[in-house]
């Protein structure tokens, strides 16, 4: 059974919704579990929804590009051709203000760094790439 996944899909409603389906389904077959299968549905929704809204400024036909490799440890690679944006060197000025008592749009790339194992920006000449790792949490 082959242990990584290689897609694309158009920055549109029905791309994210398939997107999702595709990274459940695989998570699935691979065995990550539960908990990591969640953490990484968030990341995608909250990554694709905002690459079709802050980074192509709608929805469109340009490519959300999406590697997922099981070994040696659950990683996705998060790639979009809007202008350059390093989420994991973003400064946090609300940083310590509850969720829903910071302006919008802020809350959301603390919910992704702290879903991640890891997070690493790569640039790109044109766009954005985003290396994250996930693995399981101790309860």
């Amino acid at each position: 059974m082959p242990t990584d996944l290689e897609v694309s899909f158009p920055a549109t409603t029905r791309g994210l919704i398939t997107a999702l389906e595709t990274i459940e389904h695989s998570g699935r077959a691979w065995n990550f579990g539960a908990e990591v299968i969640a953490r990484l549905l968030i990341i995608v929704e909250e990554l694709i929804s905002n690459t079709i809204k802050y980074g192509y400024g709608g929805e469109c036909d340009l490519p959300v590009r999406l590697r997922l490799s099981a070994l040696p440890v659950p990683t996705l690679i998060y790639e979009d051709d809007a202008a350059a944006f390093d989420p994991t060197s973003w400064e946090h000025p609300d940083g310590d203000l509850a969720p829903d008592e910071r302006p919008e749009g802020r809350a959301g790339i603390k919910m992704v760094l702290g879903l991640s194992g890891t997070a690493t920006y790569l640039p790109r000449p044109r766009g954005n790439c985003l290396v994250i790792t996930f693995t399981p949490r101790r309860t």
